[in-house]
């Protein structure tokens, strides 16, 4: 896509005038300042870049960065509440976000991915702990009855 057909579009960086003359028409020595002769001055058309208006970014919400770093520290650590804590902050952050218009929103999403299968990983790992153990001790128990 070439420039002349973004002649109007605010975000290109140079635009072209829209003036009648054509691009490559004017001759060396025309974009020298008035009264001067010096050929490599600025031209008053062009002396300064465009003026850009930034806008500041949304904030991010809090209640998703906590959520998302008490997810990833319950699957890490064996504390599955703090899984659990965060996927119930991931949820109030996602209604907060949606609210407020915030960023965040992927964030408090990977909260609850990450909690709800740290949490997941853990009850199942402890479950199979425990089940080993009640194991081990019926096959004690009923090792030691039958040889009375």
């Amino acid at each position: 896509m070439s420039s002349q057909d973004n002649w109007n579009n605010p975000d290109m960086y140079y635009q072209q005038p829209q003036s009648g003359t054509t691009y490559g028409a004017e001759t060396y020595g025309s974009n020298a300042v008035a009264g001067s002769n010096n050929a490599y001055a600025a031209n008053a058309q062009y002396a300064a870049g465009p003026a850009y208006v930034y806008q500041p970014m949304p904030p991010t919400n809090t209640l998703a960065v906590v959520a998302m770093v008490c997810s990833i520290f319950g699957v890490v650590s064996s504390v599955f509440l703090a899984g659990i804590g965060g996927i119930i902050m991931g949820h109030i952050a996602r209604k907060q976000i949606r609210q407020t218009g915030e960023r965040g929103e992927g964030m408090a999403i990977a909260a609850l991915w990450v909690g709800y299968i740290g949490t997941a990983l853990w009850v199942l790992f402890w479950a199979v702990i425990v089940l080993f153990y009640l194991g081990m001790f019926a096959l004690i128990f009923a090792a030691g009855a039958s040889g009375s």
